[in-house]
C-alpha cells in the first residue's frame, strides 16, 4: 500500500465505523509526529547548509593567510609528538618553536609546518574534506538526538492513549461478554 495513503487512513482521513475517537487521536499524533519530522529534516538540512557556508568562509581566510614552510628540528620529538624547531619565513627571519610532528623524530629531521603571517606555527588550513566531515557528523549527531526526543515525546503522548484504549475495550468487553453466555 501507497506509504501516503497508509498515513492518511492512520490519521483518520475518510469514513471508517469501526475507528474509535481515542484511534483518530492516535492517528493526529502519528501524523503530528511526521510533520515535525519532516520539519526537523528540512531546519537539519538549512542548517548544514549555513555552517558548510561559513566554515567554507573559515577556510578561504585561512588559506589565504597560512604558508607551508620546512622546519627543522632542534631535539628528538618526545611522546607528546612535539619537538622544539626553527624555520625562515618569507621575508628571511628566523623563528624558533614547539612544532606537531607525526612519529619519532630525531634532531635535524625536515618537517612540513605552516605558519601565518606573523611567522608563528599554526594548524594547517581546514579543506574541502575537514569541512564535509564536521558537517557530516554534525548533522548525523543532531538528527539522531533530535529524531530520539521526538520519538520519546511519540510515547509520552501516546501514553495516555493506551490507557484511553484499554478503557475502551473494557467497556466493550463489560458489553459483549454477557451476549456470549447465552
Amino acid at each position: 500500500m501507497n506509504p501516503v495513503l497508509r498515513l492518511a487512513r492512520q490519521v483518520g482521513v475518510g469514513h471508517n465505523d469501526l475507528r474509535r475517537p481515542v484511534d483518530r487521536v492516535d492517528g493526529l499524533v502519528i501524523g503530528l509526529a511526521v510533520l515535525v519530522g519532516a520539519a526537523i529534516v528540512v531546519a537539519g538540512v538549512l542548517f548544514g547548509l549555513r555552517l558548510a557556508t561559513d566554515e567554507t568562509g573559515v577556510a578561504a581566510q585561512q588559506q589565504a593567510t597560512r604558508t607551508a614552510t620546512t622546519a627543522v628540528l632542534l631535539k628528538d620529538s618526545d611522546s607528546s609528538q612535539t619537538a622544539p624547531a626553527r624555520w625562515t619565513t618569507l621575508d628571511g627571519t628566523v623563528h624558533t618553536g614547539q612544532v606537531a610532528v607525526s612519529s619519532q623524530e630525531s634532531a635535524g629531521a625536515r618537517v612540513q609546518i605552516w605558519i601565518d603571517q606573523t611567522g608563528a606555527a599554526v594548524s594547517r588550513p581546514i579543506g574541502l574534506l575537514d569541512i564535509v566531515l564536521l558537517v557530516g557528523v554534525t548533522l548525523a549527531g543532531g538528527l539522531t538526538v533530535a529524531f530520539l526526543l521526538l520519538r520519546g515525546l511519540v510515547w509520552l503522548a501516546r501514553l495516555p492513549l493506551e490507557r484511553w484504549r484499554a478503557r475502551a475495550w473494557d467497556l466493550d468487553w463489560a458489553q459483549t461478554a454477557p451476549l456470549w453466555k447465552r
